[in-house]
């Protein structure tokens, strides 16, 4: 038992120094100062003002015909367009393999993809790639990530394991039934 209290004390194992590291982080999709006034998503009609994004319908119509509004592509926009990822979920095993419960696991991704995106507009599925008995859905970052690994296992259950990169903002959730 000894030994085993001197091992742990001689660890180099400082978790902190990951900490760092992850709070260092700096996302490229991420202007530092943004767009100066107000400005509006080409594609997802997403509105940035006050160094925020979100959805209004009321202001994009009122705002989208004049000239001083800057069109832009917001953040998730320019991930999903390049294919950058912050979250990969993979789905495995023979659960999947039945179409209904492959289609209410995809329906049930989608609809946390919605709820996520009613909060925080830059929180997105990119892809969705389906195969024989896996499912992988990347995200444009992790927090939408864990969000569909703990809705899917809330709801099936089977084992589920999260991974965290040290070095960037990156999640692997890994779901199997």
């Amino acid at each position: 038992m000894k030994e085993i209290r001197k091992a742990r004390k001689e660890r180099d194992y400082k978790p902190a120094k990951f900490k760092k590291n992850i709070g260092a982080y700096y996302d490229p999709y991420l202007a530092k100062g943004g767009p100066h006034d107000m400005a509006i998503c080409k594609k997802c009609h997403a509105i940035y003002h006050k160094k925020r994004w979100f959805f209004d319908k009321a202001i994009y119509e009122e705002k989208i015909d004049k000239k001083s509004t800057q069109k832009v592509l917001c953040p998730a926009c320019q991930k999903i367009k390049d294919k950058f990822p912050g979250g990969i979920v993979t789905l495995k095993g023979d659960f999947i393999k039945d179409k209904g419960n492959r289609d209410e696991i995809l329906n049930l991704a989608k609809n946390e993809d919605s709820l996520a995106k009613g909060i925080n507009p830059l929180e997105r599925i990119i892809e969705i790639r389906k195969k024989a008995s896996e499912i992988n859905i990347t995200t444009t970052n992790e927090k939408l990530a864990q969000r569909i690994g703990r809705a899917i296992y809330k709801a099936f259950k089977g084992k589920v394991r999260y991974n965290w990169s040290h070095d960037v903002k990156l999640l692997r959730v890994e779901w199997e039934k």
